[in-house]
């Protein structure tokens, strides 16, 4: 695809001298940003009675600009899975809950640390299965990768994240699709869901998942029957709902105005996925 750093250079609208330049300063183009995790709109406390926080590296100045490029000139090109519902345009969690709308058995999972556990190997491995030279894929990664992993928070990670999961994905899919299952992503979280039990897959889901190097959050691993909630979204008989969280949200005085504004707009958007028939919108894993 781009085998020269000349062509690259020249992909991304730089001057090939920046690439050395950056490279050998990468730590001056990263920052450490601490939020506190969130949970029903509070910050979320640990077992020590600490507030638990994710730390995330953006990228900053030149060596942002050159990730968005990536992200638009390169990754973008590079045709997404059709399970994959994160960092997808046209694609959100509302969608991605409504894809398993009917079904009566749901499993999910979350691939734990999953941006910091794809290493700087497996993104040069995907880069040269892109048929990307070696000099050329060396150096996509050093500018995607930091400290040898992927980092969250830079314009590469979840576009990245998703073309490099699909190795895996696709093994999931094709199980899903042989038994008549659906099957999404959404970024680091998965779900499985089926109108009969799939309880006995689960195992050959979960060693599928681990033996490509992914690990699983066990606090975040469910198996329903009932309105169980799909990256954020309660699943009723026939439509989506609205999680209790968000509802809390509405009512809590400290939430910003605009934050509220955001919330009613997306309770909107809800509404009006729940007056689309799905079955003009998706197919079920089989095809049919």
């Amino acid at each position: 695809m781009i085998n020269t750093l000349q062509h690259l250079a020249y992909t991304l609208k730089v001057n090939i001298t920046e690439f050395d330049k950056i490279i050998n300063n990468i730590d001056k183009y990263y920052y450490e940003d601490k939020e506190p995790k969130l949970k029903d709109g509070k910050p979320k406390i640990n077992k020590k009675g600490e507030i638990e926080y994710r730390i995330t590296h953006p990228s900053k100045g030149r060596l942002k600009i050159i990730q968005s490029r990536i992200n638009d000139s390169i990754l973008k090109k590079i045709e997404m899975p059709d399970y994959a519902f994160g960092a997808v345009k046209g694609k959100d969690n509302v969608l991605n809950a409504k894809f398993h709308l009917g079904s009566v058995y749901f499993f999910s999972t979350d691939l734990k640390n999953f941006y910091p556990s794809i290493r700087h190997q497996k993104v040069f491995d995907f880069y040269r299965k892109h048929r990307f030279s070696p000099i050329v894929s060396s150096t996509l990664t050093k500018l995607t990768t930091y400290k040898g992993k992927l980092p969250q928070g830079i314009p590469t990670s979840s576009y990245l994240a998703n073309l490099i999961f699909e190795c895996t994905g696709n093994k999931l899919n094709d199980l899903a699709k042989q038994k008549n299952l659906r099957f999404t992503t959404y970024v680091d979280d998965v779900v499985i869901s089926a109108t009969t039990d799939l309880k006995y897959l689960i195992p050959t889901f979960l060693d599928i998942i681990k033996s490509d190097g992914y690990l699983i959050s066990h606090k975040k691993t469910t198996y329903k029957t009932k309105n169980p909630e799909v990256t954020g979204i309660v699943l009723k008989a026939s439509n989506l709902a609205l999680a209790n969280k968000t509802k809390a949200k509405l009512l809590d005085p400290m939430v910003s105005e605009a934050s509220k504004k955001g919330q009613i707009n997306y309770i909107e958007k809800i509404k009006k996925e729940n007056k689309r028939k799905r079955k003009n919108i998706f197919k079920p894993a089989n095809g049919n």
